[in-house]
């Protein structure tokens, strides 16, 4: 698949929208499938072709009807159990049907690696146990039905905690002067910059084998909650951030009530298969631009 290529973004946002751009700067032709008129009109003042559409509800004939990727990017854009197994499981059911109807030959989930239970700091790997919580459940009820859905690639990207552009709350939290961090600290936290998400998803597309994949995508280096806080504070100019188990975790978790969990995730199968390499390679990397 190294041909100029006919891509539909299920989901043009955060990341989708990244891939778009690097996609559209290599010679393919991009469609951004998003919620709204108003993301739709953004997209497409920036060049990017793009349609507004309810994936749940929309009739899906009014797409247009030629693609050889489909990338589904889509996200729950909050909510509990049930927004994730709308967005996750039985969306992504959808699109397959249209992924097929369409022509693709190769189809693209961006999972999470939420799906983990591990919460002990152990290194954890593609054939790791998974499941056993709602949302990690719904999100596994998309990755199956990808996975079993017959397409010459069907690759599953398990995408790591992502910051980037106009996403850095450690960062915007420090520099208003609130210092207090909150939550658990000690956690290793698997980080992947937009970019680099980006630039995995096009990476699974023209590499690897035939069949079925799923990836871990994260940069390889996951650091703990403080060491980054007491970076940031440095990189400021601030003293040491205070610590305390008591106060508000951060947007994240204050959203989704989950608490942050311990673990390593590895990322060896998409650099040795994919010959993926992150521009990041680590967030005090990916942070580095902001100061």
């Amino acid at each position: 698949m190294n041909a100029a290529l006919k891509i539909a973004v299920l989901g043009c946002g955060y990341v989708g929208a990244e891939f778009a751009r690097q996609a559209r700067a290599t010679g393919h032709e991009v469609l951004g499938v998003v919620r709204s008129e108003a993301s739709r009109d953004k997209l497409r003042a920036e060049g990017i072709a793009a349609e507004a559409f309810d994936l749940q509800a929309g009739d899906w004939s009014r797409l247009p009807g030629r693609f050889d990727v489909v990338v589904y990017a889509a996200s729950t854009g909050g909510g509990g159990p049930d927004a994730y197994a709308l967005a996750y499981d039985i969306g992504v059911k959808r699109a397959l049907g249209w992924a097929k109807d369409v022509g693709a030959r190769c189809f693209i989930f961006t999972s999470s690696t939420g799906v983990y239970r591990q919460d002990d700091g152990s290194v954890v790997d593609e054939a790791s146990v998974v499941g056993g919580a709602p949302t990690a459940d719904a999100i596994l009820g998309g990755e199956r039905a990808v996975l079993a859905s017959g397409f010459a690639k069907a690759r599953v990207l398990r995408f790591g905690g992502l910051y980037g552009p106009g996403r850095h709350h450690l960062v915007d939290q420090l520099r208003r002067g609130d210092n207090v961090i909150g939550g658990r600290v000690d956690h290793f936290i698997n980080y992947l910059h937009r970019d680099d998400a980006a630039s995995s998803i096009m990476a699974a597309i023209i590499g690897g084998p035939e069949g079925a994949r799923v990836y871990n995508v994260g940069d390889g280096n996951p650091v703990t909650k403080e060491a980054l806080a007491r970076w940031i504070a440095t990189r400021l100019g601030q003293p040491v951030p205070v610590f305390d188990p008591a106060a508000p975790a951060g947007p994240r978790v204050a959203k989704g009530g989950r608490t942050q969990p311990n673990r390593v995730v590895a990322t060896g199968r998409i650099r040795e298969e994919l010959r993926w390499i992150p521009r990041f390679p680590d967030a005090f990397m990916g942070l580095s631009e902001l100061f």
